[in-house]
């Protein structure tokens, strides 16, 4: 766009949203501007402090930054993917790049032509581009994340200037518990004038957002009891477009977008957290009776609340299609008594492991007791699985678990999302204000992954609502009563940490009342029985079989990434096999040769020092030497990794072991000289 046209769009939104008085706006097409638009240029001008011509550009996260965005979402992304490709082959001819964005606007997965890169890098479509509105202005990506709508911005939509030649569309994606995920975008770098042009593309982006969105759900509400419900009967076999999960207690637990809106409207209630009685005149023994022997029939139902009537399935949990349980008793749920069995058990996650075996008689004798509980795992070891299986085990298993990852998210809104806030507390903030994740977790469980990560500032104040078992949201006065049970986790030395003073010594104390140390996947004496079992339940019922072969180079890898690279590769090897048996050729090229040098390797494995030329005092000082003598020769070699593991004469995978062993993190790719 020419200087001339970006300066005319910035003077028509000051004059538009800005309370310009000159008048010069003519009733034109091209200023016939949606409603939703000049609410969300207003919002740029007064919440957000930006002009049409302060952006140039949009913000790009380093790599490091961006992994630790997509890390929370890594389930999600296989989901995602799928219907990202799809649409790509649908849509890729006219032009079209995909971008799936976090809730905070971050883009962490980017499809497009690879010829087209370069342009579309230039204009901030690729990963790791932040496309929040409190940063970029009107876009495709922020008002949808602002608004909680389906929107096109197109053109001269766009808050800045310099965007004014895009053409953005987006979708908004919801998590099970009925939070913002983020978005899904669809954008033109040489978009056609007519904003009509985008109408199709809209529809065919919002769709595929609710068929991942959906996918997701099942997925993750697969160990509980899944109700489908339309208003319309003939479409509610074959339509999954509102959906609840309930757990063993009769509680809702999750809820699609669809559901929470539809049993919302005309005076109804959000379904989340809900006894199953209260949302629909049915009782649990009914939907656990129709699962199990009348999968099949079509059930009608209402909702109490409205009086509307409803046409539902039910399904009951993947683990029990084919094994009758009978529920908890009426008087049980109402109290909210554990009753004989978890819906994700404890003993579930031992299969054989004597450490994980310990782990669990250990948690099971403090979990209702109001003693803290810390997890200490490398990154993948099922920190979270486990401390949902505790809740789910506990005497709070009816009441919410909320999950926080304190490295996921920047540091000016972790305060927001832990404390919350009311209406107006700052700039940019909801209008309705927000409850953050401590009065979310009330009566129930708060998990508080990465720990370490949590800024000082914000220790002490969560120090305060652990002794005090009172919040304050920010821009309030009044103090709220909440009952706190927090379950931590993290891969850090918290110890070091408080050395350091990087941690505060009297929190670590108040969190640390019993330690569980969870084994790393390779250490583990259940390997093969995770693998098998891992394998089923990724196959989604089709009958897998492993290949000798297979099997042997799955236990021979040296699975840095644990349990969740394990489930991955699984993943990766059901999708592609074909015979019915998963042979060496089907697993991930990385799986087999890192299995093949940690073979090869064996003479350093894990505990053993490194050899080098001048080696340091590792026998003397077996943790902080072999610890220096690592960063010293990463720092030689500027962090190559296989020039660090022929200096050392080690393999690749035990670098990335001990480097997750002392807490090593390769610094900015800009900063490693």
């Amino acid at each position: 766009m020419s200087e001339n046209e970006q300066t005319r769009h910035s003077r028509t939104v000051m004059q538009l949203a800005g309370g310009g008085s000159t008048g010069v706006i003519s009733p034109s097409p091209e200023n016939d501007f949606q409603p939703q638009i000049i609410r969300s240029w207003e919002r740029c001008l007064t919440q957000h402090n930006l002009t049409p011509s302060t952006v140039v550009k949009p913000i790009m996260l380093g790599e490091k930054s961006l992994t630790d965005y997509r890390e929370p979402l890594e389930e999600f992304l296989f989901f995602a993917q799928s219907g990202m490709q799809k649409l790509y082959r649908m849509l890729s001819t006219v032009g079209y790049v995909f971008m799936l964005c976090d809730a905070n606007g971050v883009t962490v997965e980017y499809l497009g032509n690879p010829h087209d890169e370069r342009g579309h890098r230039a204009a901030g479509l690729c990963a790791g581009s932040v496309w929040l509105e409190s940063l970029a202005g009107t876009c495709g990506v922020g008002t949808c994340i602002a608004d909680r709508r389906a929107v096109t911005v197109h053109r001269e939509d766009h808050f800045s200037a310099p965007f004014i030649g895009l053409s953005c569309s987006a979708a908004p994606l919801y998590f099970p518990d009925g939070t913002l995920l983020g978005a899904l975008d669809a954008s033109l770098l040489h978009p056609p004038e007519a904003k009509d042009s985008q109408t199709v593309a809209l529809l065919l982006l919002n769709s595929h957002a609710r068929l991942i969105e959906n996918a997701y759900f099942v997925r993750k509400c697969r160990d509980n009891w899944i109700i489908r419900f339309s208003g319309m009967q003939a479409f509610v076999e074959v339509s999954t477009e509102s959906m609840l999960a309930v757990n063993p207690d009769g509680y809702i637990v999750a809820a699609n977008h669809s559901a929470i809106c539809e049993l919302s409207r005309q005076g109804g209630c959000n379904p989340l957290n809900r006894p199953l009685s209260d949302v629909f005149e049915l009782t649990f023994e009914d939907l656990v009776n129709h699962a199990i022997n009348k999968a099949a029939m079509i059930c009608t139902v209402r909702a109490p609340a409205t009086g509307r009537q409803y046409f539902a399935t039910f399904t009951a949990p993947e683990a029990r299609k084919n094994h009758p349980w009978q529920p908890r008793n009426a008087a049980d749920r109402a109290a909210g008594k554990a009753g004989p069995a978890a819906p994700l058990g404890l003993q579930n996650l031992a299969l054989g492991d004597p450490k994980m075996q310990q782990n669990i008689d250990c948690v099971r004798r403090v979990m209702n007791k109001g003693i803290p509980i810390l997890l200490i795992g490398e990154t993948g070891t099922g920190k979270e699985v486990f401390a949902r299986a505790v809740h789910e085990a506990s005497d709070r298993a009816a009441k919410p678990f909320v999950a926080l990852n304190c490295a996921s998210i920047p540091e000016s809104l972790i305060e927001s999302e832990l404390f919350g806030y009311k209406p107006g507390a700052f700039t940019g903030a909801h209008i309705k204000g927000m409850r953050g994740k401590i009065l979310q977790s009330d009566g129930g469980t708060l998990f508080l992954d990465e720990i370490g990560d949590m800024p000082l500032n914000l220790q002490t104040r969560l120090l305060r609502v652990l002794a005090e078992k009172e919040i304050v949201p920010l821009g309030c006065e009044t103090p709220v009563k909440v009952d706190l049970n927090v379950i931590c986790a993290t891969l850090r030395n918290l110890e070091e940490l408080v050395r350091t003073g990087r941690f505060r010594e009297d929190l670590y104390f108040r969190l640390n009342g019993i330690t569980i140390v969870l084994p790393p996947l390779r250490e583990r004496d259940d390997k093969e029985e995770l693998i098998r079992g891992i394998l089923q339940a990724e196959a989604g019922g089709r009958r897998l079989e492993l290949a000798e072969e297979a099997l042997e180079l799955l236990m021979q890898a040296p699975w840095p990434g644990n349990i969740r690279e394990l489930r991955n590769a699984l993943r990766y090897a059901q999708a592609v096999n074909e015979s019915g048996t998963i042979g060496s050729g089907d697993l991930p090229f990385g799986i087999t040769t890192a299995a093949a040098q940690e073979g090869a390797a064996t003479a350093t494995t894990r505990g053993e020092p490194f050899a080098t030329d001048s080696p340091p005092d590792c026998a003397a000082f077996p943790w902080l030497d072999e610890r220096a003598a690592l960063l010293a020769a990463l720092g030689r070699q500027q962090w190559n990794i296989s020039r660090a593991a022929g200096e050392l004469r080690v393999s690749r995978p035990t670098i990335y072991k001990k480097m997750k062993l002392y807490g090593i993190v390769p610094p900015h790719r800009f900063d490693r000289k």
